[in-house]
Formats: C-alpha cells, sequence, structure tokens
C-alpha cells in the first residue's frame, strides 16, 4: 500500500435517500438530511414499491392502482423532507431494488446514498431479506447505514468528533481510507485505524505480525494526520465484526467506515456476514465505500 501523502476533501454533491417508510428509517433521514445541507447538496428522497398489486385488478384499474400507489409514496416523502427545508427531487419506482438503485445513480449523478436497517438476524433475515444489503451489494458509490442502535439522536449528526476505520488491510482499503481521512481532516476528528486478526492460541511470531500489521495501518495514514487528527492504530484480535462493533462502543465512535472490494457477487465480505453484522449492529453510521478503482 502507498503511503498516503495528504486528504483530499470529498464532497456529497447528490444524496439519494432510500426508505421503506418504517420507523428504522426515520433517523437515516435525519442524517442524510444534514448532510445534504452540510454539502449543500442536491436531495433525493426515494422509495421503491415492490411490483404486487392485488390479484384481483387487471388492466385500466391495474394502471390506476400503481399510479394511485405511486402518488401516495411521492407524497409521503414530500412529508418527510419537509420540516428539513430542503430542495429535493422526489423519486418513486416499483421493481427489483438493484436495478432501481443503478439506473439512479447513473441518471441523477448519486456520490452517497443513505438507508436504515432494522438489523434482521437469523430466520427472519432469511426469510425477508435485508433492504439494506441488498442496497450495499449492488451500489457502486458510498452507502450510509444507519442501523437500529442509532436512535434517540443526542446532537446534531453533522457533529462527528471520533471516526473508526475499519480494514482488512487488502488493497481496497487505501480507496476507502481517503474518505475516513476526509471525514477526519474537515472536523478535526480523532481517527482510529482498526485491524483485527483472528483469534488463535499459540500462534509462532505473533508479536512480528502484530507489529506488520500496525506498520501497514500507520502506512494508510498521511505525514501529516497528527497534525489534524489524533491518528491512533490499534491491532485486535478476535471476531471481526464483534472487535469493530465492541471498540466502536467503548470508544464512542460517531462513524465508522469500511471498505469493500469492486466484485460485488462474490464478495467475502458478504459471504462472511462480516460487513451487514457491523452495520446491524454498530452503536452509529457505518460508511461503506466500494473500491471501483482495483481489478475484479
Amino acid at each position: 500500500m502507498n503511503v498516503l501523502e495528504s486528504s483530499t476533501q470529498i464532497a456529497f454533491k447528490n444524496i439519494l435517500f432510500l426508505t421503506d417508510f418504517s420507523e428504522a428509517s426515520q433517523t437515516a433521514m435525519e442524517y442524510s438530511a444534514m448532510l445534504a445541507k452540510h454539502h449543500n447538496g442536491t436531495f433525493y428522497p426515494a422509495h421503491i414499491q415492490p411490483p404486487i398489486p392485488p390479484v384481483y385488478l387487471e388492466g385500466a384499474a391495474l394502471v390506476t392502482y400503481f399510479d394511485e400507489v405511486r402518488e401516495q409514496s411521492r407524497e409521503k416523502l414530500r412529508q418527510m423532507v419537509g420540516p428539513f427545508g430542503l430542495t429535493s427531487h422526489v423519486l418513486v419506482g416499483e421493481g427489483i431494488i438493484e436495478y432501481a438503485i443503478q439506473r439512479w445513480t447513473a441518471v441523477h449523478g448519486i456520490d452517497l446514498i443513505v438507508t436504515g436497517t432494522h438489523g434482521w438476524r437469523g430466520l427472519q433475515r432469511l426469510l425477508l431479506g435485508s433492504t439494506a444489503e441488498l442496497i450495499l451489494r449492488s451500489a457502486t458509490c458510498p452507502v450510509l447505514t444507519v442501523g437500529p442502535h442509532v436512535s434517540n439522536l443526542e446532537r446534531d449528526p453533522e457533529y462527528i468528533d471520533r471516526i473508526l476505520f475499519a480494514t482488512d488491510l487488502t488493497p481496497q482499503t487505501e480507496y476507502a481510507v481517503s474518505y475516513a481521512l476526509s471525514f477526519a481532516h474537515e472536523r478535526c476528528a480523532h481517527l482510529t485505524f482498526l485491524h483485527v486478526l483472528p483469534k488463535q492460541s499459540h500462534v509462532p511470531d505473533i508479536d512480528r505480525i502484530k507489529a506488520y500489521c500496525e506498520k501497514e495501518l500507520r502506512r494508510l495514514a498521511p505525514t501529516d494526520a497528527g497534525m489534524w487528527c489524533d491518528p491512533q492504530f490499534v491491532i485486535a484480535e478476535g471476531d471481526p465484526a464483534q472487535e469493530v462493533v465492541d471498540f466502536a462502543e467503548t470508544d464512542n465512535s460517531d462513524l465508522i467506515v469500511l471498505g469493500l472490494p469492486k466484485d460485488k457477487v462474490f464478495s467475502t465480505h458478504f459471504r462472511s456476514g462480516v460487513t451487514y453484522s457491523v452495520v446491524s449492529s454498530a452503536p452509529c453510521p457505518v460508511l461503506t465505500v466500494r473500491d471501483m478503482l482495483q481489478d475484479s
């Protein structure tokens, strides 16, 4: 990994807020609205309606049904945005969520997607799936997910003082770290770089391995990072998702940043469930950044 010499400020100019109108999405709405205000960006509140009409409708009645459902969704979105005083462009679609995200991202130049998640587990997740997980799998731009444990906001969502960048030290890290650095630099926030080793007993040269990993973490920080983000470098041992969540809770993190590989389908992050576990259990919002520069 190359040593980063400086941080680059990243601005989100076109923010897509995806909602299913559930309680879980209300806090995500607050975060997305505040980010849109902070970055002076264009705000796109959006809802995707499953294409499942009543079985007894057909022909003109079916067309009328979908028209009414679309207008009801538009009105709900307008009501959600109203209290924030944002200039917004409401988007409503039907069908497969992955296709809608790809279309809206391309047409409107979306550079950040914000959504909430219920944090379902076990059989409920298996049967019902997770909209947030579908978004994470299909989005090509960064995704800010606000999980069920991020609630009852006590301060401005834009106030970010402690940032946790968790990495497995794979090549896509270098792309994702630029976002963590940008947030930290703009706010002079404390930034922790965290890598989790698997918990194993009697590992030869464990101290040497930890020293190497810490060296790799330090190479991710710009040479002047100590002047504006008070960087901390931590090597932990255990289950990756649990260690990230536990550290965020102990450190009172305001934001977690994770990197995802370009390959969406065969990503080990999703096969192991690490990303979804962090997103659904984290005490703060999680920004996932997919590396669109690395070759598949």
